[in-house]
């Protein structure tokens, strides 16, 4: 075990602000090895400004992890001390993928609400590893760091685990995301560009207020396709199809070719697995208001709960469906798209 290192005197206070996600087509696909078994896989997201926070402040002695959106905290010696098994379990496991420090306080926040289906403790993942990165004097590429947050996150769940999550908190922008063996291709759009400013006047964003929780479901979709089940294949090769279909609507900046991929993923996604929607869900997306309003909608993440994302048929609209989601029981959130991370001095 190496001697943990003492955070220097004059140590600056600082944050790391990433962006969280919205998928429009190919989530799942991002996890091994499906991407694998799947031809030509991809995946489409967007960061959005939902974000999730790390601080990092000097501390008088030892180590401190601290989380607002679970009101907890731990002590330790150092940063190699936290439990992995606690609320923070995912944290602890990250923290000693680096040289154990003390002398340090990080604390955690999300924006999103637990279970969001927006990638948020994946973003808080990559947030506290930029952190890190930057306490001990070193920095990666978006590429290695991705796929070594996906293996902290497989460990700590025992599960599968994906990669766009940690791609749209790394990168930020408007991402296409094809997986190959051994690398990744991410094409990336400004999200102030012309297909950022297209999603932003068309896209909306609310809470169910329904927690998801994507190992299970995640488990229960791809399960049959690496025992071969040529059905559950099928339904993946649509979905990747439906990828492919968003990514060129976003280059061509075609709104409703893009909302036509959203709700065709959707429409196969649903039935992957069951628990994929919700009784919610399904009531308000077939009520006739909103389907002349709206040109594709979906359960982000695995389903099951969280974040509905939706694209409007005529930015016009956006009225008319908050009054309907919010009749229906949702929160609304703003849909503002993000420019990747940002490191706050203070």
């Amino acid at each position: 075990m190496p001697a943990p290192k003492k955070i220097p005197k004059g140590f600056k206070p600082f944050s790391v602000v990433v962006p969280n996600r919205v998928d429009l087509a190919g989530g799942t696909l991002d996890i091994f090895p499906l991407y694998l078994l799947v031809r030509d896989a991809v995946t489409v997201n967007a960061a959005i400004e939902v974000t999730s926070r790390v601080a990092v402040h000097p501390a008088r002695a030892g180590a401190e992890l601290q989380s607002d959106n679970y009101r907890y905290e731990e002590s330790a010696p150092d940063t190699h001390g936290f439990s992995l098994d606690g609320k923070l379990g995912l944290f602890a496991r990250a923290l000693r993928c680096f040289p154990p420090f003390k002398g340090v306080s990080i604390r955690l926040h999300n924006e999103a609400p637990i279970g969001s289906g927006l990638g948020a403790s994946s973003a808080l993942l990559v947030a506290a590893m930029l952190a890190m990165d930057r306490v001990d004097g070193r920095e990666r590429g978006w590429g290695e760091l991705s796929r070594v947050a996906m293996e902290i996150e497989a460990a700590h769940l025992r599960n599968l685990a994906g990669r766009q999550d940690h791609l749209a908190a790394l990168r930020g922008g408007i991402q296409g995301i094809r997986f190959l063996p051994g690398t990744i291709e991410a094409g990336r759009l400004s999200h102030a560009g012309k297909a950022g400013r297209l999603l932003a006047r068309h896209g909306f964003l609310a809470s169910t207020g329904k927690a998801h929780h994507s190992a299970g479901v995640n488990w229960r979709m791809i399960r049959g396709a690496i025992g071969g089940d040529s059905r559950m294949l099928a339904k993946f090769e649509e979905i990747s199809e439906a990828g492919h279909d968003a990514w060129k609507a976003i280059l061509s900046c075609d709104a409703a070719a893009a909302g036509d991929a959203v709700a065709r993923e959707w429409a196969v996604r649903r039935t992957l697995a069951r628990g994929v929607s919700t009784p919610l869900v399904d009531r308000l997306f077939a009520q006739p208001a909103f389907v002349d309003r709206v040109a594709g909608a979906k359960l982000c993440g695995a389903g099951g709960g969280g974040m509905i994302f939706g694209l409007l048929r005529e930015p016009g609209s956006r009225n008319e469906i908050e009054a309907l989601l919010e009749g229906a029981g949702c929160e609304l959130f703003p849909f503002r798209l993000s420019g990747g991370p940002r490191f706050e001095e203070g």
